[in-house]
């Protein structure tokens, strides 16, 4: 029977964040890590639930890039970024009307 390796927690995530990182847009995450394992010399299967448990861990931690809830946020922000320059535009123009409204009473004189 086979001894039971014990893998680091450090090289853990760094395989996680190899199969992140080398992924294929459209491959399946047991698809990457079955294409992926025998470069870290690790069972796919084993790298599979490390995976998964990242996932579950990262979830609960950090918003993914691309992810639904990362893109709401720029979203939120872009359209408070937006609110703002409207206003500010708006502003300009109320100057801009009013100045030139002062230029016309002063060119009558």
């Amino acid at each position: 029977m086979p001894r039971k390796r014990e893998y680091t927690v450090e090289f853990k995530d760094q395989a996680v964040r190899f199969v992140l990182e080398e992924i294929e847009p459209d491959e399946s995450r047991r698809g990457a890590c079955e294409r992926l394992a025998p470069r870290l010399s690790v069972n796919a299967s084993t790298l599979y639930g490390w995976l998964k448990q990242s996932s579950v861990s990262r979830s609960k931690q950090v918003v993914t890039p691309g992810s639904v809830e990362d893109l709401r946020a720029q979203v939120a922000a872009l359209r408070k970024e937006n609110r703002e320059l409207a206003r500010a535009n708006a502003i300009l123009q109320d100057a801009a009307t009013f100045f030139g409204a002062a230029l016309d009473r002063q060119s009558k004189r």
